[in-house]
């Protein structure tokens, strides 16, 4: 009797268990969207902490409570974990040497010979130097533009990337990741080392619109490398991808962010218009490149996948009536 109890009793915990890991498995983005919304309201309260800080911990909040419509319920999580650690890591790294590896090819392009300089034709395209875009200006627009594109590099990829790993997708982070500047330095380093072009503000002798106090020589180097425009590439590559995804208000908030963007590289002198339109194509053949390159990758690794990390799908059977066999007598 004694063991018929305890037995009952270790089913009765066992089921309890069960249930609440279904329940974080299937709702720990709530959690984790709690945690930051909860760290910037308290953040909020302090002066010293920038408001750019601030608002990174809100978005970081809202990408988690948009990810319900988005999650991967079909994968395990153990295997995803395995995959998807070394692959943070390795954007970590990234991350953190990738300014100083970018910083040596561009020292290293500043002491070659100008192959084609187009400083000259840019500057006497019509409309090509964005004025349109500065109809209007204010000191908020120009705060908000400077602070859209001073994070608009990484920052666009950096969310996407995030919210997928919420969604236990390793799919997408990948495709996010490639599609980004992994593939795209690849295919946009020919270009900057044949043209030689530098932002408008710099050729029309105008201030900087980033205000960086930058001394003549400084400038000469920073203000290289515009076309195609890398900024309108990476983000325009995020915002074709972020169209896919199921939640509309993240699609939205996505949107606005990444063309904004694209924009403020007008707005602030930075870039001409043909780079933009160049920069928008290339995002578009590197989308399209990274959908090619994973099909085929995923065609040689399937079977695996769907042993080590694929749940074993339940296969439904529907018995479909005949109506013309069953009226025939």
């Amino acid at each position: 009797m004694y063991n018929v109890i305890e037995k009952s009793s270790f089913q009765t915990l066992k089921y309890v268990l069960n249930k609440i890991w279904d329940l974080f498995y299937k709702y720990y983005f709530i959690l984790i969207g709690i945690y930051f919304l909860k760290s910037a309201i308290h953040l909020s309260k302090f002066h010293s902490i920038s408001l750019t800080s601030k608002i990174y911990l809100f978005v970081l909040a809202f990408m988690a409570f948009s990810a319900y419509k988005d999650m991967r319920n079909d994968v395990k999580l153990i295997p995803f974990l395995v995959l998807a650690v070394p692959f943070f890591l390795f954007l970590i790294y990234l991350n953190k040497n990738g300014y100083a590896m970018w910083g040596k090819i561009l020292n290293w392009q500043i002491g070659q010979r100008i192959v084609i300089d187009l400083n000259p034709i840019f500057s006497k395209i019509p409309f090509n130097d964005g004025s349109f875009a500065r109809l209007y200006k204010s000191e908020t627009l120009t705060w908000f533009f400077r602070m859209v594109y001073n994070n608009g590099f990484v920052l666009p990829a950096l969310l996407v990337i995030y919210r997928s790993a919420i969604t236990r997708d390793l799919k997408k982070m990948i495709r996010y990741a490639l599609s980004a500047h992994i593939v795209q330095v690849f295919l946009i380093t020919p270009f900057y080392l044949t043209f030689h072009l530098q932002e408008v503000w710099y050729v029309l002798g105008q201030p900087d619109g980033l205000d960086r106090h930058l001394t003549g020589a400084a400038a000469a180097g920073t203000a290289l490398n515009c076309f195609p425009s890398m900024h309108t590439s990476i983000t325009f590559a995020m915002f074709l991808l972020v169209l896919r995804e199921k939640d509309k208000l993240f699609k939205i908030f996505m949107s606005f962010f990444c063309l904004s963007v694209a924009f403020s590289t007008l707005y602030l002198e930075v870039h001409w218009v043909i780079d933009v339109i160049a920069g928008m194509i290339l995002a578009y053949l590197t989308v399209k490149l990274v959908d090619f390159l994973m099909a085929k990758i995923q065609h040689v690794i399937q079977k695996p996948l769907d042993r080590f990390y694929y749940k074993k799908r339940k296969t439904s059977y529907i018995t479909i009536t005949n109506y013309y066999l069953d009226t025939m007598d």
